[in-house]
């Protein structure tokens, strides 16, 4: 496959020239996958570099830092190897999460819940809405966000045999 070829292709897929020089996230990942693809048909990093407009390093770092793409990116990917038929390895698509079961309410916790739908109960429609936007959704975004700490593990110390005359250091 010739670059003018794939650049052609990746510009129809993409909607936009990858040849621009814009330092915006989705031109940069649309570069990362042509350099893949390039370097993966045989051509040579200061060939297929300077037909985009970037140097052979930058090449070279786009080439190594091809995993960080998006999942939209990797489809692309995938789109050309097979229309191409290209005797190239597909990218490897994360599986999709199994939903979740729905947590069991603690009895502890139904007492809260009673309060709280007393409390929103008495609320106008506006309020309760305004409270779901402002409120209520941005902190379970933040609940899912947060991963619990990881506790290091403790490690047994040295026993002291003397009193240390520095107090800094016990």
């Amino acid at each position: 496959m010739k670059l003018e070829e794939l650049i052609k292709e990746l510009n129809n897929l993409y909607g936009f020239d990858i040849t621009k020089r814009v330092r915006k996230r989705q031109y940069s990942y649309a570069r990362k996958v042509y350099c893949k693809l390039a370097k993966e048909l045989g051509h040579t990093l200061q060939m297929f570099g300077g037909k985009v407009g970037i140097s052979h390093d930058c090449a070279l770092y786009h080439i190594r830092t091809f995993e960080a793409i998006t999942h939209n990116d990797k489809i692309i990917f995938n789109t050309i190897v097979k229309n191409f038929r290209l005797n190239l390895k597909l990218c490897k698509m994360p599986r999709k999460k199994r939903e979740e079961k729905q947590a069991q309410i603690k009895p502890q916790n139904k007492e809260l819940i009673k309060e709280i739908t007393q409390v929103l109960n008495k609320w106008d429609t506006e309020s309760l809405m305004r409270f779901i936007g402002t409120r209520l959704e941005p902190y379970d975004k933040l609940i899912k966000a947060t991963k619990p700490q990881i506790q290091p593990p403790r490690v047994k110390g040295a026993k002291l045999i003397r009193q240390v005359k520095n107090p800094m250091l016990c």
